[in-house]
């Protein structure tokens, strides 16, 4: 796995840091608690209001990803929209003062979403064919962002 060799997968100690963490929050765009923040990404994958209901009633993480494919896309969203999304629903999940508690308590280590999906652009493949290629980890990108910020404010 190269350069992250130390960073696991948002499990066990870090399942916090998963967007499929069920930890509720208020997601000021949407102007909702949200289940979690797959929940809340996939609704603001598109700007009409009954999609976003139909992806935030979801019953579960992957349920509302199914359902945010699904969704007449906002415009500009490959364009660099979703990341701008991703950092929206970030930002709101770690106002909880618990979850930015744990956080800030990364300190020091490099945050990586490792998986075996594929995903080379919110995080990085381990897979053989991956394996030697670092993905992009923008998640991981953003929560270190979001963490430094939140360091320099406590």
């Amino acid at each position: 796995m190269g350069q992250f060799d130390q960073s696991p997968m948002f499990a066990g100690e870090l399942a916090f840091l998963s967007n499929f963490d069920q930890t509720p929050f208020l997601m000021p765009l949407l102007d909702a608690e949200v289940a979690s923040a797959e929940h809340a990404f996939n609704a603001l994958k598109t700007v009409d209001e009954d999609q976003q209901h139909h992806v935030l009633e979801a019953p579960t993480p992957g349920e509302s990803k199914r359902r945010g494919r699904r969704v007449p896309l906002r415009p500009g969203w490959d364009a660099g929209v979703r990341v701008w999304a991703m950092r929206q629903v970030l930002t709101a999940k770690f106002a909880v003062p618990a979850l930015r508690y744990q956080l800030v308590r990364t300190e020091g280590r490099v945050l990586v979403e490792t998986n075996h999906w594929h995903d080379q652009y919110w995080g990085s493949c381990f897979c053989p064919r991956h394996e030697q290629t670092p993905g992009m980890n923008m998640l991981g990108e953003l929560l270190m962002v979001i963490r430094a910020r939140h360091r320099s404010t406590t």
